[in-house]
């Protein structure tokens, strides 16, 4: 297969240059690590199966924090496992978005990303305001010194 190469002018002022053969071998490799995840002991089926039952961990109050907290936490895990799996999937599809446009990719490609975008913006969850060091994290905060007495 000879690589195919586009010239598109960006917005950005610079060139952008596309080869199919580049992008096929992209994603043979995200086919492949999807693959791997798929066998490995951190994918989506591995995680639902590796449960703790809630009173392996005994019947005191501590114990049953520790079960509720666990089941949680396993619970996001599954989710960031089928989250990561959707994410690289969805970066095959797109390789092939980009060598052969949108209409280039059959109806259940097409609908397989879609699912996946919809999963994505139901789960996505706006990351908090960073601190900046040296501000005051609440509005009535002071700092050091400025206490009247």
């Amino acid at each position: 297969m000879r690589a195919l190469s586009a010239s598109v002018h960006t917005p950005f002022g610079k060139n952008l240059v596309k080869e199919a053969e580049t992008l096929a071998k992209f994603k043979s490799r995200v086919d492949k690590v999807l693959t791997d995840l798929e066998k490995s002991p951190a994918s989506q089926k591995s995680i639902d199966h590796q449960v703790i039952p809630a009173d392996a961990y005994g019947t005191f109050d501590s114990a049953k924090r520790l079960a509720t907290k666990y089941a949680a936490v396993h619970a996001r895990l599954s989710t960031l496992s089928k989250i990561f799996g959707d994410q690289i999937e969805a970066m095959g599809l797109t390789a092939l978005v980009a060598e052969k446009g949108y209409d280039g990719i059959d109806a259940e490609q097409a609908a397989r990303l879609k699912e996946i975008q919809a999963r994505v913006r139901k789960n996505y969850h706006a990351p908090e305001p960073e601190h900046t060091p040296g501000t005051p994290e609440r509005s009535d905060a002071k700092d050091v010194g400025d206490e009247k007495a």
